[in-house]
């Protein structure tokens, strides 16, 4: 390769960077959506796939995008937060294994009196639910029911939440979560969950039922949750 054409690989390479740094700061590629692929891409700047993907693997090093197995590149948060209160990734990664999560079912229902009263709106209006599946290493960890008032999260049901965790997802509409309140139980599996987790219908699991705030004290998630005492630990901090 000459000199001249290295140089314009290495002109065209920025040209793409900056470009698709351009647009996560004005907004155009939003902040937990996915970008374009690198073929899709390489034809807008007409250019090659490994320029793109050399372009994108900078802003993946400089913290603006994440890559995603099998997903792609999406926006990362503008800050990266360090949270009292961490979910079920942040817990897995802290302690030194790799988390995966199933997404399970989501549908859309009307609040009802009793989460209307929980998140204070009308039980008319509509909440997000989303059953999802948290692995370790491969290996299945937990199952949880969030309920989420879209009121406060217009659009969340079309974001990829095995994406990004919802924490990070709460934290992107400006209701990053600073507090909750638990309670923990105990109860024996049935037989289609016992299934998922991989024991036998009546193994013994903790229950854990969690309502999490924001700063100002607003309710944003109820979090219903089975987990396997003897592949995850809960510490209690005062």
């Amino acid at each position: 390769m000459g000199r001249e054409e290295g140089e314009s690989r290495q002109l065209k390479y920025l040209e793409v960077r900056e470009a698709i740094e351009h647009r996560i700061e004005r907004g155009y590629y939003k902040v937990g959506t996915a970008l374009p692929s690198e073929h899709e891409l390489a034809a807008e700047f007409s250019t090659t796939r490994m320029t793109v993907r050399n372009a994108m693997d900078a802003l993946i090093s400089s913290g603006k995008l994440r890559k995603i197995k099998g997903k792609g590149s999406y926006v990362n948060a503008l800050e990266n937060r360090v949270h009292a209160n961490v979910g079920f990734r942040e817990m897995v990664r802290n302690a030194n294994a790799e988390p995966s999560v199933r997404i399970l079912s989501k549908s859309c229902r009307a609040a009802g009196p009793l989460y209307g009263r929980i998140f204070g709106i009308g039980s008319s209006e509509p909440l997000f639910c989303v059953r999802r599946l948290n692995c370790a290493d491969g290996i299945p960890v937990s199952i949880e029911r969030t309920v989420i008032p879209l009121s406060l999260f217009p659009g969340i049901e079309k974001r990829d939440v095995a994406a990004f965790s919802l924490y990070e997802t709460y934290a992107m509409y400006g209701h990053e979560v600073v507090g909750a309140q638990e309670v923990l139980g105990v109860t024996r599996l049935g037989q289609r969950d016992a299934n998922l987790l991989q024991v036998e219908a009546g193994h013994p699991v903790m229950t854990l039922d969690c309502l999490s705030v924001d700063a100002q004290g607003q309710p944003v998630e109820c979090v219903a949750a089975l987990t396997l005492g003897d592949r995850s630990t809960y510490s209690y901090i005062y």
